[in-house]
C-alpha cells in the first residue's frame, strides 16, 4: 500500500507541526479495548493496561501531555482502541477503517474542518488586567449571534470540551452572572492549556474553518526568557494572527493627562519586542527581517475613554465625542475603509500617550492594524457588571484577520 502524500497540520492543543501520515485514530467498536487488552502482549499490557481502571486503555500520550503519570489513578483512560502505525485508520483488531484522527502527541482530536483548512490560532496577548478574558468573552458571544447573522456564518463550539469551558469559564459568569471574570491562569498550570475551538461555516459548500483562540495570562509577559521557558514560543510562532491588548488608562502618560494617581505600568513596546523576538527566533528569521504574523493592536476599554474632556483634563488623552470610532462600519461589509479610519486615529493616539517606542515595536510586524473597543461596554463596580454587558467593536479586529491574512476571503 502506497503511503498518503505527507500533509503537515499545525495542532492548536500541543501547537506541534503533525505530520498527517502519522496520526493516531480513535476506534469505534467499543468492544475493541477490552478484545485489545486480552490479547496483546505482556509489554503492550504493561504500557497500556490501567490498574484501576481494567476495561480502559491507558492513553499514554495524553497523559504525558497533560503533565499526568500515566500509570498513576489521574492517568487519562479510553474506552476507544488507540489506532497507532496506521496510514489509513485500520483498527487492527476489528479491520474497520476509522476516521476519528487524533494529534500523535497529545491525542486531541483533529477534525475534518482543521485537517482540510487547517487550524487558525488566534493568541491573545497583553498585561494583566488589560481586559483581554473579558474581550474574549466578548468576542465569542458576538460571533455566534451579531456576527454570524450580519454574515451568514454558522459559528459553533468545535468540540463538547470547548462549549463546556467556554459556558462554564466565560459565559456564565459574564453574561450570566454579571460578573468580572478572575485573573487568567499562567501556561504553567497546564489544566488550564486548552484553546477555544470554534467552526465557522458560510454553507457555500466549502465546510467550515476551524478558529482557536488562546487566552494567555500578562504574568507570563515578564520577559522572552519566560515565554521561551513556558513553551509559549511554540504557539506564538505558528499563529495566524496575534492580538496585543493595551489599557490605555494604565499608560502613564494618559494617566497624568486624566489627573489619575501614578501607578507602576506595564512597558507595553517591551512587552510587545519581546513577542517579535521569540517569533523571531522560532522561526529564525533575522533581526531586521519583518514578523510575517499579522498582528492587531487593540485598545480595550474605550468606552471610558469616548468622552469630553472634563475640567484639567487634557483632551489628548481620550478619543472624544468626534472620533471615529463613533462611525458605525457599514452592516454586511467588512467595510476595510471604516476599519482603516479608526486604526489611524488610535495609531496617533498611542503615539502621543504611548510613544514613538511602541509604534516602533508595532512596526516590526509586517501586516499590523490598530483598534478600539469594549468588551464590557461599562465600568464594573466592586466586579459586578450592574448595568449588563454592551460589547463595542468587539469583532473589528476578527473582521480585519478574516479578510486580509486566512486562505480564503470570507467577507
Amino acid at each position: 500500500m502506497s503511503k498518503k502524500r505527507s500533509q503537515r497540520y499545525i495542532c492548536p492543543f500541543c501547537y506541534g507541526s503533525i505530520d498527517m501520515s502519522q496520526v493516531h485514530y480513535a476506534c469505534n467498536d467499543p468492544l475493541c479495548t477490552r478484545t485489545f487488552l486480552g490479547t496483546c502482549s505482556e509489554a503492550e499490557k504493561r504500557r497500556y493496561g490501567s490498574v484501576y481502571r481494567p476495561e480502559e486503555e491507558i492513553d499514554v500520550e495524553r497523559s504525558e501531555f497533560l503533565g499526568l503519570d500515566p500509570y498513576g489513578p489521574a492517568a487519562i483512560t479510553t474506552k476507544s482502541h488507540i489506532i497507532r502505525g496506521s496510514v489509513d485508520g485500520k483498527c487492527e483488531i476489528c479491520s474497520n477503517r476509522n476516521t476519528d484522527k487524533l494529534c500523535p502527541r497529545c491525542h486531541q482530536i483533529i477534525t475534518k474542518a482543521a485537517e482540510k483548512w487547517g487550524t487558525s490560532i488566534y493568541v491573545l496577548i497583553g498585561s494583566e488586567s488589560a481586559g483581554k478574558s473579558h474581550y474574549l468573552a466578548s468576542l465569542i458571544e458576538t460571533l455566534k449571534s451579531g456576527y454570524a447573522q450580519e454574515f451568514d456564518t454558522k459559528v459553533t463550539p468545535t468540540t463538547a470540551n470547548t462549549a463546556d469551558k467556554f459556558d462554564r469559564e466565560y459565559r456564565n459568569t459574564v453574561f450570566d452572572g454579571g460578573r468580572c471574570l478572575p485573573p487568567t491562569p499562567t501556561y504553567e498550570d497546564v489544566l488550564t492549556r486548552d484553546p477555544l475551538l470554534f467552526d465557522m461555516d458560510k454553507g457555500d459548500g466549502d465546510g467550515a474553518r476551524t478558529v482557536a483562540f488562546v487566552d494567555t495570562s500578562g504574568r507570563d509577559l515578564d520577559s522572552s526568557d519566560k515565554l521561551a521557558s513556558l513553551n509559549i514560543s511554540t504557539y506564538i510562532s505558528g499563529a495566524a494572527g496575534i492580538m496585543f491588548f493595551i489599557d490605555a488608562l494604565r499608560l502613564p502618560s494618559v494617566r497624568s493627562k486624566l489627573g489619575l494617581p501614578a501607578e507602576d505600568c506595564p512597558d507595553a513596546a517591551a512587552a510587545l519586542n519581546y513577542v517579535a523576538e521569540i517569533i523571531r527566533d522560532k522561526n529564525r528569521l533575522k533581526p531586521k527581517n519583518p514578523v510575517e504574523i499579522p498582528l492587531a493592536v487593540i485598545v480595550t476599554k474605550s468606552d471610558l475613554l469616548m468622552r469630553p474632556a472634563a475640567a484639567e483634563e487634557d483632551e489628548d488623552a481620550l478619543f472624544g465625542p468626534e472620533s471615529s470610532l463613533h462611525i458605525p462600519r457599514e452592516q454586511g461589509s467588512a467595510d476595510m475603509d471604516n476599519i482603516a479610519l479608526v486604526g489611524t486615529e488610535v495609531e496617533e493616539y498611542l503615539r502621543r500617550n504611548a510613544g514613538q517606542d511602541l509604534l516602533d515595536a508595532v512596526d516590526q510586524f509586517e501586516n499590523h492594524q490598530y483598534f478600539a473597543v469594549s468588551a464590557l461596554g461599562g465600568a464594573p463596580a466592586d466586579g459586578v457588571l450592574k448595568n449588563g454587558v454592551a460589547p463595542f467593536r468587539v469583532e473589528d479586529p476578527m473582521i480585519w484577520f478574516l479578510n486580509t491574512t486566512e486562505k480564503r476571503r470570507w467577507l
